[in-house]
């Protein structure tokens, strides 16, 4: 059985999320609501890279110290990453549409909290990831 990992085409995923996020941002601008609108852009970049990195699946090839520190941090994509990504998404078309449709959300706070925390993860993860690289 050969070992499957994230391979250079699976990289170009991560341009899904841009794309989105620019759509929804160009949408927003039309129709006057930027963030909802942005906010759902984002949602829908999370989700494809999700359903994107479970479907793309290549054979292994000879990898660089650094992509070996990224996955031993990040992880190499799998389920739970998947997972953490598709949540990542519905959350943020949900709160883009509550937005949009003027259903106030009570506990803005918590849901600005978790997204701030979210973001510390990932500077977080990718020094680590740096740092192991650097060592190596």
């Amino acid at each position: 059985m050969s070992e499957v990992r994230r391979s250079r085409s699976k990289g170009f995923v991560g341009f899904l999320f841009v794309a989105f996020m620019f759509l929804g941002l160009g949408v927003g601008i039309l129709i006057g609501e930027v963030a909802p609108a942005l906010f759902v852009g984002m949602g829908l970049g999370f989700l494809s890279m999700a359903i994107l990195d479970a479907i793309i699946k290549e054979p292994a090839e000879e990898e660089s110290e650094y992509e070996r520190a990224v996955e031993s941090y990040v992880g190499k994509g799998g389920f739970l990453g998947n997972i953490i990504l598709a949540l990542l998404g519905i959350g943020f078309i949900l709160g883009g549409l509550s937005i949009l449709t003027g259903f106030e959300i009570e506990w803005r706070i918590l849901g600005g909290a978790l997204i701030i925390l979210l973001g510390i993860w990932f500077i977080i993860l990718a020094m680590r990831a740096i740092a192991s690289s650097k060592s190596s």
